[in-house]
C-alpha cells in the first residue's frame, strides 16, 4: 500500500512538473527570458501559454542580441555565433510561419543565374551566407540595427532594414533582383505603334469594340465596358483622391486635400459655360452618355495623339496631364 502511495505520489509530481511552463514557474515568461530562448517560443505559442502578440521584438531594441546570437556581442568585436546556421529557422522563433502568405516573399529557392547576375555584391553574400538559397536576410540586412552610419538615424529612414536601403520605393529592393522590365505595367494611352497603326488590343480596355475612327464624331457614336461611373475606367490605375485641384487647392487652406467632388452633373449655368467653351476654342468637352455627369475624360483627353480622326477631339491627347484646354477650369466656370 505504501509503495502505491508512493508511486501516486511520484506520479502525480512528474506529471504536474511535465506541464509545468518552461519558464522556471513563472506566472507568464517574461520578454527577457523569451529573448534569451527564442527557441521556446514556438512550443508556448502552440500551447497556448503565449499568445502571438506577446511574443517580444527584438528588433531595434538593445540587449536583445541574444535572441539571434550565442554569447556575447561586443561592438567593433567579432560577431558571436548565431543560434541556428539556418536563418530561416532562426526567424520563425519569432515571425509565425503559419502566416507566411502575409510575407512578400519566400524562401529557400536558389535564385536564378539571371538573377545572381544582376544583383549588388552584398546581396550575393547574404545568399552565401544561406548556403546558396534566399533567406530572411537577403533582403533585411539585420546589422543596420547595431550600427550608426555617419550619424543617420537608420530607425527612422530604414525602419525594415531593409538591405541597401533606405528606397523611395519598396519595388526599388525588388528590382535589385528581378528584372524590372518584366514587371512593366501596360500602359493602356500606348494607343498607335511604332508603325504608326492603331494599337487595336489598347481599345478594349475600356472600349466594348474598337470604334470606327472615320465616322465617330461624338461620345455618343462609341460603346464602353461599362455604362455609368466612367470615372471607373481611369481610377483603377488613376487614384482619384486628392483631386482635382490637389495640392493648388490644398495649399490654398484645405484641409481636405483636394477641390469639391466635380464627378457630378453640371448645372444650367456651367453647360452654358461648356457650350460656350465647345464652339470658342473648338475642343470636345464629353460628359457621361447615360448620365450627364462630369467624369474624368470631361478633363483629360485619354488617347494617344493621332488616334482620334477629328482635330477638336484630339486636342489635349499627350499634352501636359492631358488636359483638353491649359485653362481647363474656365471649362465650365466663368473666370
Amino acid at each position: 500500500m505504501r509503495n502505491s502511495v508512493h508511486i501516486s505520489l511520484l506520479a502525480a509530481v512528474l506529471a504536474a512538473f511535465c506541464i509545468m511552463p518552461l519558464y522556471a514557474g513563472n506566472a507568464a515568461p517574461e520578454p527577457a527570458w523569451l529573448l534569451e530562448n527564442p527557441e521556446k517560443i514556438p512550443a508556448l505559442l502552440a500551447s497556448g501559454e503565449l499568445a502571438f502578440e506577446e511574443v517580444p521584438n527584438p528588433h531595434w531594441q538593445e540587449n536583445s542580441c541574444a535572441a539571434c546570437h550565442q554569447g556575447e556581442v561586443e561592438a567593433g568585436g567579432a560577431v558571436a555565433p548565431l543560434r541556428n546556421e539556418n536563418i530561416n529557422e532562426m526567424c520563425a522563433n519569432c515571425h509565425d510561419p503559419s502566416m507566411v502568405a502575409e510575407y512578400i516573399h519566400a524562401v529557400d529557392m536558389s535564385p536564378p543565374d539571371d538573377f545572381m547576375g544582376r544583383m549588388p555584391d552584398e546581396f550575393k553574400k547574404s545568399i552565401e551566407q544561406a548556403g546558396g538559397v534566399v533567406s530572411c536576410v537577403a533582403c533585411h540586412d539585420l546589422p543596420i540595427q547595431c550600427l550608426s552610419r555617419g550619424g543617420i538615424a537608420p530607425k527612422r529612414f530604414n525602419p525594415f532594414f531593409f538591405r541597401g536601403g533606405p528606397y523611395n520605393s519598396r519595388t526599388d529592393l525588388c528590382f535589385k533582383c528581378h528584372d524590372p522590365m518584366s514587371y512593366q505595367r501596360k500602359n493602356p494611352h500606348d494607343q498607335i505603334t511604332d508603325e504608326g497603326d492603331l494599337n487595336t488590343e489598347a481599345c478594349f480596355y475600356c472600349h466594348e469594340t474598337t470604334p470606327n475612327r472615320t465616322k465617330s464624331r461624338d461620345i455618343y457614336d462609341v460603346s464602353f465596358n461599362i455604362n455609368e461611373s466612367l470615372e471607373k475606367l481611369c481610377t483603377g490605375c488613376h487614384p482619384y483622391k486628392p483631386h482635382p485641384g490637389g495640392v493648388w487647392f490644398s495649399s490654398r487652406g484645405s484641409t481636405a486635400g483636394g477641390g469639391a467632388n466635380h464627378l457630378v452633373m453640371p448645372p444650367d449655368d456651367f453647360l452654358q459655360q461648356i457650350i460656350k467653351t465647345r464652339k470658342q476654342y473648338d475642343i470636345v468637352i464629353p460628359l457621361e452618355p447615360e448620365t450627364g455627369r462630369i467624369f474624368c475624360a470631361t478633363c483629360h483627353n485619354p488617347h494617344e495623339r493621332g488616334v482620334q480622326y477629328l482635330a477638336p477631339a484630339d486636342k489635349g491627347a499627350d499634352g501636359y496631364k492631358r488636359l483638353r484646354r491649359t485653362h481647363i477650369c474656365s471649362v465650365c466656370h466663368d473666370m
